[in-house]
Formats: C-alpha cells, structure tokens, sequence
C-alpha cells in the first residue's frame, strides 16, 4: 500500500490504439501471441528485461487451458510413477518462489492420503520421502505418517474403521486465472500493451522485422503490428494459429483432455485438508481440494482430438469422479449435487505412442520460421522458468542483455496480512462481512482497496448472489479496469461464479448481465444476447443444464470468432 500507484490492464481501446501504431521502422521488440499463464510470463519477463512488449489474445486472456486447471502449484507427486525427478525438482522451486512472490493467491494446503493396506502405506512413505528430497525439504513441511484415528480426524468423511492410516504432506493451491491477472498488470507495470480479442489471422516472418495481421472481433476492424520476435505461446492452439502453416511450421502438440466437477460445501465439506484419493479402479488419483466457496475434484487425462475450443464434461467423465469419490467418502452423491463443472486442454508435446497420462509436462521452446519461435509443454506451476527460456532465446538477436528479474517481481500484495487488516476494516464499515473482504484481497491484492473505492462511490456493496463472495462492484471494476468485454468475461474468469455456482453467477434475475450491460452500455438485444450465449456455453461445457440437471444430447454451441 503507502502510497504505491495502482496499475490496472488499462483500456482496451488505448492499447489497441498503441499497437496499431506500431510501423516496420518502428516495431516492437517483442510481440506475445497467447494471453494464458506462459504468454503472461513472457511479457512480464520480457518487459521487465527494457524490452517494447505486446501481448494479443484471440478471445479473453486466460480463456483456455490456464483457466480450466487443477487450481494447483505443485512440485508433482505422479510425475514419480514417470520418473520426472528433474521436473519435479524444478517445479517445487518454482512453487516456492511462487509462493513468496504472490502470498495472496498461492496458499499452501495440506493434503491427507489415505492408505488402506501395508504395501500402499510402503510404497506411498518411498514416494513421499523423494517427494521431499528433490524438493529439498522446501514441501512448507515435510510429509509425516498419519495413524487412522488422526487420517478420520482430518478427514471426517471417510468411513470409520476403513483406513489404515494415512500420509500428510503439502503443496499449494490458486486461482490459475487471477495468477494471469498479476504477471499481465505487472506487464503492464514495465509499459507492455495488452489486448484481448485480437485474433491473429496472419504471420509475415522476417530476419529484422516481423508482421502480424490481427482483427478486433468486436469491431471486424483487422491491422498490422510490426515487432523484430513474435513468439507463439497459445497452448493447445500453437499448432494452429492462422499463419503457421503458410511458414512451414510442425506439429508438436498432443493435447490431452482434464476435467473437474466442482460441489458445494454441503454436499461434499473438506474442511482445511485437501486430500488425494484413488480412482475406483484404482488407476490413478484425483484431488478432493476445497478452493474458494467450494470443493473441486480432478483430474482425468485422456487423448482429445476434438475441437479445441469446445471440451466437454462428457456423462462418462463425471461418473469417473462421482464413482472415486463415492467410492472412498462412502457418499451418495448424485449429478444434481454437481455445482459447476468444466473441461480444459493440456498442451503435451507430441510423442510417437502411449498415453497421454504419460506424456512429459516439460516444455520446449523450438523455431518456427525467421523471427518466429515457439513454446509449447509445461504446466502452471513452471510458467515462469517457461517465460525465462523463451525470452533468452531471442534477447541475443535484440541486443538484450538483461537478465531474467521475474525472480524477485511481486505479484500483488508484498504484506497481505496488513493488506488484509486494512481492507477487512473498510469492509465492515462498509457492511462487507470479513469473508467477502478477505476475496478481495485474493482476488485483486493491493487493487482490492480500488474496488471498495467504487463499491462505496457507486453505492454497490451488495453480493451479486447471496450465498457466493463477490460483490456487485466488481463488474463495474473488471469492466472498466480489467479488459471485461463480455458476460463470460466476468463470470467465469473475473469472478469464478461460473465454476462453482449452479446456476453459474445467473441467479434467477441476471443481475450480474445487467449490471455488465449498465456500465458497457448494452441495448436489450445484446445483453440478452450475452446473457443466453454465457449460458449456452456453460451448459455445452459442462453437459448439464444449469441447476445440475443433464442437459439433453446437442447442445453445441460454438464460440463466435
């Protein structure tokens, strides 16, 4: 806080305006194609080494893989079964770093693994204790053996008499989109252009200066930008960005399909614990993690060669989770107990053969054409040791000697504890209970103050839906000052409602659409249009009608642009 400068995505319209200026005689260093966790790194790396950054983004940032993960920043326990101990070593530094540059968002959790016989309970103490090591003891604490009373005691669901005992070891859960948030505000800190919506529709190559066509979806209105490196960080859509194929580029990605359904604290209450379960058939695990207002239960890993921006919870998909879930918690948990559910891509580098489930998470960064490079692989937790190889491989060519610095660059709140005192004060004042107040914080760290500005100016303090925490201020704040330009926008990345919410942040009366269309100035037409597109996409994601009930067979609506 003391006085720091508040710095916000900006306005869209000013940052289209900018990159729009650039020329051939006047390019950028660097332009980012993708506005997920590795493009976001990469402009905050970048800009923050003095380069001139510019980050597009076909729809909404974060709106892929980087806000459908496991809500996760973990060193990766399965990657033992893989043998990734170099992975594992890598990404449990970076969760440490992580965890100091943004105590806001990464929280570190216990986990609690329930061992039911004497070869889970050797095999699982091996594990661990390499767990730790390649770790180098940095896992908060390190793991410990449960006996079955303190397993039941930490674990209340699970059946009484069932267990054997259990392990208790830590990593760290975020929100992956709010993660985004904070390296592109920080971009944007170190002068980065930012724009959503901007779809590349044409890549010109060159040894001094490269060319991008761009359209804005939401005027039709295409122009170039001009930038010495573009560097392609799209995730699952790499391989496809319009232009590739024209320079030759390869194919490299294997994606592989996750998903999650999410339950509310009734129906499935982990208090503190997280806990890490088999599957029914014992294949694999999913994580139980209770993650804002909510408990989530992840992941599968299954080839996907559908179209990649339509994942789907299909029936089968959510019986895997309600059937592990039952299985070990003894519940009798149904689809009409599901509150929200969602799909997400992983993008794995190609492999001749095997399961996707075996694929490597590492990343690589490889040459497309003159100017041109990409990256692909990786996983949240290492986004930014991604960033950093990225940007070596192209800082040579620009005359950039600069170091990485994202080692050291806050992402959000240097002291969240006063940060919190501060804003829980004002809140109250305000009639904001503590626990809205303290979602601020973890949502927005030190801009949570700003949105209490507007919140008390605009006279909105009220919850956009009684029993979730985000308050009717935040639409007006993520509209003006984070890049919201639709429905969506704000309800399943802005805010998490269309996560973990069964009617997802709808409510009976829209107030959330109405609210977005006051301050964007939608006719009637366009916020019911908006209203109806969120909830067709929502349903399509999760096969469900919303309020939990399966939705009939077709419903596909496809994504405009």
């Amino acid at each position: 806080m003391g006085g720091r400068v508040v710095v916000t995505l900006g306005s869209r319209t000013e940052a289209i305006e900018r990159l729009a200026q650039t020329t051939s005689d006047d390019p950028l260093d660097v332009l980012v194609v993708g506005g997920g966790i590795t493009g976001a790194g990469i402009a905050l790396d970048a800009a923050a080494r003095g380069m001139r950054v510019g980050l597009v983004e076909r729809f909404d940032v974060a709106s892929g893989t980087s806000s459908k993960s496991s809500k996760l920043v973990h060193g990766g326990l399965r990657y033992l079964e893989q043998r990734e101990f170099g992975l594992i070593r890598e990404a449990s530094t970076e969760r440490d770093l992580l965890r100091r540059l943004a105590p806001h968002l990464v929280e570190p959790v216990p986990f609690t693994l329930p061992v039911s016989d004497r070869w889970n309970r050797a095999k699982f103490s091996v594990g661990l204790w390499a767990y730790d090591t390649l770790a180098s003891f940095k896992n908060m604490k390190v793991h410990r053996h449960l006996d079955a009373e303190e397993t039941e005691r930490r674990v209340p669901l699970l059946p009484h008499g069932k267990v054997k005992g259990g392990y208790l070891f830590y990593d760290c859960k975020t929100d992956d989109v709010r993660l985004v948030m904070e390296n592109l505000i920080q971009a944007r800190r170190y002068g980065a252009i930012v724009a959503n919506y901007l779809p590349v529709r044409g890549l010109e190559p060159g040894k001094e200066v490269c060319r991008a066509t761009v359209e804005d979806t939401e005027t039709t209105a295409t122009f170039d930008i001009y930038a010495r490196r573009v560097i392609v960080a799209a995730g699952v859509w790499t391989d496809r960005v319009e232009g590739l194929a024209a320079v030759g580029a390869p194919v490299r990605l294997r994606p592989s399909k996750g998903i999650h359904i999410a339950f509310r604290h009734e129906s499935l209450p982990m208090d503190g614990s997280a806990a890490f379960i088999p599957d029914a058939e014992r294949k694999r695990f999913l994580f139980v993690i209770p993650w804002i207002d909510g408990v989530i239960v992840g992941t599968t890993d299954t080839a996907y060669e559908g179209n990649l921006d339509a994942p789907t919870v299909e029936p089968e998909d959510r019986e895997y989770c309600l059937a592990a879930v039952n299985a070990v918690f003894d519940l009798g948990l149904t689809e009409t107990d599901i509150a929200g559910a969602w799909a997400g891509l992983r993008p794995l580098v190609a492999a001749d053969k095997g399961a996707t489930a075996d694929l490597s998470r590492r990343h690589t960064v490889y040459d497309i054409a003159d100017g041109i490079i990409g990256i692909t692989g990786g996983k949240l937790t290492t986004f930014r040791r991604m960033a950093m190889d990225a940007v070596d491989r192209i800082a040579g060519d620009l005359g950039n000697t600069v170091r990485s610095r994202t080692q050291w660059i806050r992402l959000g709140s240097s002291n969240v504890g006063a940060l919190n005192a501060a804003v829980t004060r004002r809140a109250a004042v305000m009639g904001i209970n503590p626990e809205r107040a303290s979602n601020l914080v973890r949502c927005y760290g030190d801009r949570a103050l700003a949105v209490l500005d507007l919140a008390a100016t605009e006279g909105a303090t009220a919850p956009l839906i009684e029993d979730h925490l985000p308050l009717e201020a935040e639409v007006l704040y993520c509209a003006r000052s984070e890049m919201a330009v639709h429905l969506s926008d704000f309800l399943a990345r802005r805010t998490r409602l269309a996560l973990l919410d069964r009617e997802a942040g709808l409510g009976d009366d829209a107030r959330a659409g109405r609210a977005m269309a006051d301050v964007l100035s939608w006719d009637d037409m366009t916020t019911a249009t908006e209203i109806e597109g969120f909830k067709a996409d929502v349903e399509r994601e999760r096969g469900m009608r919303l309020g939990a009930a399966p939705a009939p067979s077709g419903v596909t609506r496809e994504r405009a642009g």
